[in-house]
């Protein structure tokens, strides 16, 4: 991710079940549950775009989107 996008974007793991990361992460938690996601899910800027399944070429694609709508 880095090398193709520098700093633009970063990446970070949650593990939910690890302790105290409910509470750290309770939003992205509750949007997970109140939207009925299954585990993994991909966020991208705080959206859930994708669940049940990582696709490192479709987390690329949506990272690039996003950084292509912030420079317009």
């Amino acid at each position: 991710m880095e090398r193709r996008f520098g700093d633009s974007a970063t990446i970070e793991y949650i593990d939910t079940t690890a302790e105290g990361a409910r509470e750290i992460h309770n939003e992205a938690v509750a949007a997970i549950q109140e939207g009925g996601f299954v585990y993994p899910v991909t966020m991208v800027d705080g959206a859930a775009l994708y669940d049940g399944a990582v696709s490192y070429p479709a987390i690329l694609r949506a990272v690039e989107s996003r950084i292509a709508e912030r420079a317009l």
